[in-house]
């Protein structure tokens, strides 16, 4: 066989692999249909953790905390009231948590308990077709919490335009999926959840506080700032801050297109630790 021949099959090896690990463009919204079909019947159940719980947390620190804080709040607030201050930042944390915690248990759940992976792979379905899905149905629920959330900020007056509200629940939205994609990527791996108590324990509740949510990053020392950065979150408070307010936030683009590199980065190594897994 001459060299102009294997050249060719080698060019269709190569475009093969690559086309396994990318989505189909159709098939993985089946899957999101089907998330969405089984959420129609345990919605209620999610209720206080995505509505409910954001606002007693907002009550109970904004107004309460708030209160105790009093007029020193201006000195690190910028001269508006400690409960805004911190509204916007709760609604971008929230949008962490909400994401990782699908991201961890219900994820490992169709892998090991319900096994309705399993069941997809054995469907016309890519591996990659059905992370991409997961994680986008993911999205569509942070998004329909933090939708609650922004009403309620733009009701209270706490975000100072409507297009604001709008756009903090595209921000918060890629918040999650800033969490959500990288999580999935973990839960893919795993075989019990002992793994979450760590990532929870020790990653998820320390950037609540640590990343601008209830004071400035800048108060923290200067290791500890660079570390909040490395992080998702920390954008995400930051865009989220700057819309309610109606303010200026500097490196706006640089903010959003780090939280969106976490998203699509994990979402890619997930597809592919997703996919040694099912094929094993």
């Amino acid at each position: 066989m001459s060299a102009a021949q294997i050249a060719p099959r080698r060019s269709r090896g190569l475009f093969s692999t690559i086309g396994a690990y990318l989505p189909h463009p159709t098939r993985w919204r089946h899957v999101v249909g089907y998330m969405v079909a089984v959420y129609r019947r345990e919605w209620v159940g999610s209720v206080f953790s995505g509505f409910v719980e954001p606002l007693v947390v907002l009550a109970g620190l904004g107004i309460g905390l708030g209160v105790l804080v009093g007029d020193r709040a201006a000195e690190i607030t910028g001269g508006v009231s400690y409960v805004t201050y911190i509204a916007p930042a709760l609604m971008a944390s929230q949008a962490m948590q909400f994401g990782a915690g699908e991201a961890a248990w219900p994820i490992l759940g169709r892998i090991m308990w319900v096994r309705i992976y399993h069941a997809m792979v054995a469907t016309p379905l890519k591996p990659t077709d059905i992370i991409v899905g997961a994680i986008a149905f993911i999205g569509g629920k942070v998004a329909f919490a933090a939708t609650f959330f922004a009403g309620v900020l733009l009701a209270t007056g706490i975000a100072t335009s409507p297009l604001g509200a709008l756009t903090m629940i595209g921000v918060s939205t890629l918040t999650g999926l800033a969490f959500a994609a990288p999580i999935t990527a973990f839960s893919v791996t795993q075989k019990t959840d002992q793994g979450f108590a760590f990532i929870f324990r020790l990653i998820i509740t320390p950037l609540t506080f640590f990343s601008g949510t209830y004071f400035p990053i800048e108060n923290l020392p200067e290791w500890a700032q660079f570390i909040s950065w490395c992080t998702p979150l920390a954008h995400g408070v930051a865009l989220s801050r700057g819309l309610a307010l109606g303010v200026e936030t500097p490196n706006a683009l640089a903010h959003a297109g780090i939280l969106a590199a976490w998203a699509i980065g994990g979402t890619v190594v997930a597809s592919i630790l997703f996919r040694r897994r099912m094929l094993k």
